[in-house]
């Protein structure tokens, strides 16, 4: 399917799903999301910074900053559990550094609003390759079909520190 290229998966339940955001995620150039079902779904893109454009040399000189971030949310009438983590790796695609975000679950019968979550890695250190963006999520009712986590607006930048 055309809105799972690029990333691998493992479908829990009735696996991942592509719909149309509940409300509007600001800034986002696609108002569409993948949603989670029953069952735990992992879903993972390995981003290579250097066939993104960004020389080596950069990478290893402590002036950029690799910033990421996540919008996710849950339908209103069935809770979600949702979590992401973000490895930088080196070329071996070794684990250098991580950042995991766990946040707690959304009940049911709450609000529908979107949440973003991000982190900016800063000093990392030389020999940085790879991004790992990694996505869980699931329903809390364990109800067939797809109510777990809305996750939508994804996105790994970098850019140059200000001295």
């Amino acid at each position: 399917m055309e809105g799972f290229r690029g990333w691998e998966m493992e479908h829990g339940g009735n696996g991942w799903s592509v719909e149309n955001n509940l409300m509007l995620v600001p800034g986002a150039p696609s108002q569409t999301c993948f949603v989670t079902s029953f069952e735990w779904c992992f879903k993972r893109q390995l981003v290579d910074l250097v066939m993104e454009g960004i020389w080596q040399e950069l990478l290893d000189s402590a002036q950029i900053e690799i910033c990421v971030a996540d919008w996710w949310g849950a339908r209103e009438g069935c809770g979600c559990v949702y979590r992401l983590r973000v490895r930088l790796l080196d070329v071996y695609e070794n684990e250098v550094v991580k950042f995991s975000a766990s946040p707690n679950p959304v009940l049911q019968w709450t609000e529908r609003a979107c949440r973003k979550v991000s982190h900016v890695f800063t000093n990392f250190g030389k020999g940085i390759r790879y991004v790992s963006f990694e996505q869980y999520g699931r329903d809390t009712r364990s109800w067939v079909g797809h109510y777990g986590a809305l996750v939508t607006h994804s996105s790994v930048r970098v850019r140059i520190r200000r001295s």
